[in-house]
């Protein structure tokens, strides 16, 4: 399974390049924008410059870290380069720079969520991150924010900084469909109650929306009283009923409404052990 997301996602990340970034000189961050850079200045093909600049990467993480941290990246790092390579037939299909941004972004977030989702990643920034982490105590995070920034200035010298605003706008659009295809696009809500009314609650949402309820003991800060926190996750059509249930049993209940990203159990979605 986690080979067919690797094949997957690296095609949708190639479709992405050749499609939209690569024509449009959205140079969008890591090693795939000083790629992009590259063929637009040297000449130098993406899939070269891509596979070139990441070799070294490879083999530096794999002596200090071992192949074991390092196998599914240089997997990840062959399928990319191999699809980068087989999709540079393809025609464009636009040269409207906002269609680029928006449908390059979203490919390419796609794309490297699948590759995530395999336990792989693309090599580039993440194995650099990992190494800046490793010998420097230096977060991965700001690591791979520090790497896109120079390659977003990259871009701003060699295309205008224009363009470098566009490349801006598609790593935002990219990371954010990452973490949507790595924690689903999930409608639910977590919901706490504070309430002198626990029981009947609990009952009401329990018996009216058969949802399971958690019930935690809390402190109030201003009046040290005891009270219960009725706790509990719903879908997002479920709040207004779930509201109208606690206000009718208890009009001074104290109620937080939470996003949640993702919800697996009885009831929600359930954990496939096939899945990654």
């Amino acid at each position: 399974m986690w080979l067919v997301l690797l094949v997957a996602g690296s095609l949708l990340m190639g479709l992405s390049v050749n499609l939209f970034l690569l024509p449009l000189r959205l140079a969008e961050g890591g090693v795939v924008g000083v790629g992009i850079v590259l063929e637009h200045t040297l000449g130098v093909p993406v899939p070269v410059s891509f596979f070139l600049l990441n070799l070294p990467l490879a083999v530096v993480a794999w002596r200090h870290r071992g192949w074991d941290f390092v196998a599914r990246s240089v997997l990840g790092i062959v399928a990319f380069t191999l699809s980068l390579a087989l999709t540079r037939g393809v025609h464009p299909i636009t040269s409207e720079p906002l269609l680029g941004i928006v449908y390059g972004g979203l490919t390419m977030g796609v794309g490297l969520g699948l590759v995530l989702r395999a336990g792989a990643t693309t090599g580039g920034t993440d194995l650099l991150a990992s190494l800046f982490h490793h010998h420097l105590g230096l977060t991965v995070g700001n690591v791979i924010l520090a790497v896109d920034a120079l390659v977003l200035l990259l871009a701003g010298v060699t295309f205008g900084f224009e363009q470098a605003l566009y490349s801006g706008l598609t790593l935002a659009i990219s990371s954010r469909m990452v973490d949507y295809v790595q924690e689903g696009f999930y409608g639910a809500k977590g919901v706490a109650v504070i309430t002198t009314r626990p029981q009947e609650i609990t009952r009401a949402i329990m018996e009216g929306l058969e949802r399971g309820v958690t019930l935690l003991e809390g402190t109030g800060g201003w009046t040290g009283e005891r009270r219960t926190i009725v706790y509990s996750v719903v879908q997002r059509s479920e709040l207004s009923a779930l509201k109208r249930m606690v206000y009718g049993l208890d009009p001074g209940a104290f109620v937080v409404v939470g996003d949640v990203r993702e919800v697996l159990g009885e009831g929600f979605r359930p954990w496939d052990t096939a899945r990654p």
